[in-house]
């Protein structure tokens, strides 16, 4: 069986499901038959650099 996971290394939601399935898999009967493609992608392939602006001011530019 081949698993393609598509993930943003920089995503803490996306680290938590990646151990998930790691502890998942390990538990699998037949892990030794699985292949993984990881694949990457940006949640936010543009980000905001401005230090000056606090959480609840970054995610109104996101919504935007």
């Amino acid at each position: 069986m081949k698993i393609q996971i598509w993930s943003d290394v920089m995503c803490p939601f996306c680290y938590i499901g990646k151990r998930r399935f790691e502890q998942a898999l390990a538990q699998f009967e037949h892990k030794d038959e699985v292949e993984i493609e990881w694949k990457s992608f940006q949640l936010n392939p543009n980000p905001v650099t401005d230090v000056t602006l606090n959480i609840n001011q970054y995610r109104r530019i996101l919504r935007a």
